[in-house]
């Protein structure tokens, strides 16, 4: 199998804080190759995840570890 071009990611962000400060959440649920042939992506989802909301894309990480959902993330998006 080739390899992913993406990560798939669900973002949830959370009520803001006291600040009023949001976090967003990340959890990864697939991955994306490149479409044979043609311009496109073919997303293939991790099994027995429901998935709802915004998926977000991005390239995998240079040490391979992307984030996962036990700590928040700042949005840049």
């Amino acid at each position: 199998m080739r390899k992913p071009i993406y990560h798939v990611f669900v973002t949830q962000e959370s009520p803001p804080d006291t600040q009023g400060e949001k976090n967003t959440y990340w959890t990864r649920v697939g991955v994306a190759f490149a479409h044979n042939g043609k311009p496109g992506l073919n997303i293939v989802l991790t099994p027995g995840i429901a998935v709802s909301g915004k998926l977000v894309l991005l390239e995998p990480r240079e040490d391979n570890i992307p984030p996962q959902s036990a700590e928040p993330i700042e949005s840049a998006l």
